[in-house]
């Protein structure tokens, strides 16, 4: 799992089915001291958790796949929870 913070919002035309009431957000990658680290990513949010400026725990490969009620589906990185703080 990793930590990140939505920065904004990507729309897609078309989707395949698995993806049909998915958002999906740009990311930017923090450390556990919240500063910033790698490049911005795109990632999805199958349980429409997020909005832009909420910080965001995300999982990526096959966990993301797998972050979905259908099982899987084809992205790479998905968003699992919301983060209230960090200690």
């Amino acid at each position: 799992m990793k930590l990140g913070k939505i920065i904004g919002q990507v729309w897609a035309t078309n989707k395949v089915p698995q993806l049909k009431s998915c958002r999906f957000f740009v990311a930017q990658p923090l450390t556990g001291r919240n500063q910033k680290t790698g490049h911005p990513l795109v990632v999805a949010d199958p349980k429409n958790l997020a909005g832009v400026g909420d910080k965001i725990v995300y999982v990526t490969s096959t966990d993301a796949a797998q972050a979905f009620d259908s099982g899987i589906a084809p992205v790479n990185a998905a968003i699992v929870e919301l983060v209230d703080y960090v200690d």
